[in-house]
């Protein structure tokens, strides 16, 4: 894995939070994408294809490499901040540029295993199918922490094809990976208590989860990682300014807890 760190700017929140602005020479990419209309929750073909532009650019300032492939898949290789949960399928865009055999694990309160509402669009909610049936070099899938209750309600052929874990179950064991993992966060895995993000949260500590990303690199090869889970800048209900600042902190933890291994 490189040291590329990337922020998507989809909904404006980063605005509240100044993880990736403390230090000036630190290797942040910024990529806006506030202007990208057909994103918010799904994701149309139009605004994908926007999206990817917008990464081959940015790929390319990083490694100056002409062939595409390439940039695209050392960019994939490096830990990308996603915004709030809405734009969770961007792991399945990201994943999309590795070019070798991966396994996928997924911190998450949910499953992200629905059929699309309409058509085949990418969802925040899709998106784990969408890797599973779209990307030929993914081996073996891994949720962890995801509502058992909205697991029963998957199609029981589609839930076979990923191997499900309560927090309980990785607290002493890892998931037996078969290849090189790209790691997914969604922040809405740990409980409320602690951390806000804008959907329905589970009970895992932020403890336990800095453990599992450290015990994860300790004992994998792991190639790549995305992180989302921001709240919303207008959600209603919240202090948005002192939850960002709570989010904030936590990426800084993430950051430390993978970099400073």
């Amino acid at each position: 894995m490189n040291d590329y760190i990337t922020l998507f700017d989809f909904s404006g929140i980063y605005n509240e939070e100044s993880f990736y602005q403390n230090d000036k020479s630190s290797p942040f990419c910024i990529i806006n994408c506030r202007d990208i209309p057909g994103t918010n929750c799904m994701c149309d073909d139009e605004a994908i294809a926007q999206i990817k532009k917008r990464i081959s650019e940015k790929a390319f300032e990083m490694t100056k490499d002409a062939d595409e492939n390439k940039r695209l898949a050392a960019f994939a290789k490096g830990i990308h901040f996603i915004d709030s949960g809405n734009y969770h399928y961007m792991s399945a865009i990201i994943t999309e540029m590795i070019k070798e055999p991966f396994s996928l694990v997924v911190l998450d309160h949910h499953p992200d295993m629905q059929p699309p509402m309409f058509g085949d669009i990418l969802s925040c909610g899709g998106w784990v199918m969408k890797v599973i049936e779209n990307n030929p070099y993914v081996r073996d899938v891994h949720v962890i922490g995801a509502d058992r209750e909205l697991i029963d309600k998957l199609d029981k052929d589609d839930a076979k094809r990923v191997k499900f874990y309560d927090v309980s179950d990785v607290r002493d064991k890892l998931p037996e990976t078969q290849c090189p993992v790209f790691l997914s966060v969604d922040k809405d895995v740990v409980r409320r208590e602690e951390l806000v993000t804008n959907w329905d949260q589970g009970e895992m500590t932020k403890e336990e989860l800095i453990t599992f990303i450290k015990d994860l690199f300790n004992s994998r090869e792991v190639i790549g990682v995305d992180i989302c889970g921001e709240c919303a800048p207008d959600q209603e209900g919240i202090d948005v300014g002192k939850e960002a600042q709570i989010n904030d902190e936590f990426n800084i933890e993430i950051i430390k807890g993978i970099v400073d291994l």
